[in-house]
């Protein structure tokens, strides 16, 4: 008897049913949601169209004198390419050699420049007052 007393007041599954209008609701609400992002969307893109080119930088007057090539500007093998710049910074810096041959100008190792500088022998060179 206990145990028919207790199936009534509790058979073990949901005996109601699940409102529909808070989901109704809820789904409107999402749906509205989305119908009004994507009008925004297509509203700002628009705007952001219409102010684009005021916000443009002007055409440089050299523009059709450039040089377009199809070609690729990449870099082969950049280790080796920096290697022989700085070999030929290192040869340009340790080394003797004209400048200007009939002005009569000349390079030398900066190792020696300091040198000639630092014992009053080569003055230095300022840059010219605007």
């Amino acid at each position: 008897m206990a145990e028919q007393a207790h199936n009534q007041t509790n058979p073990g599954y949901e005996t109601t049913d699940a409102r529909i209008t808070p989901l109704a609701q809820t789904g409107l609400f999402i749906t509205a949601l989305v119908v009004a992002s994507f009008v925004g969307m297509i509203v700002l893109f628009r705007v952001f169209a219409y102010y684009q080119p005021l916000f443009d930088d002007p055409v440089p007057p050299l523009v059709d004198n450039r040089v377009a090539t199809d070609a690729p500007r990449l870099q082969v093998d950049p280790p080796k390419q920096k290697f022989e710049l700085a070999q030929s910074e290192a040869a340009i810096l340790n080394s003797y050699g004209w400048i200007d041959q009939q002005v009569k100008v000349v390079h030398i190792p900066i190792e020696r420049a300091i040198d000639l500088v630092s014992e009053g022998k080569m003055p230095l060179i300022t840059p010219a007052a605007p």
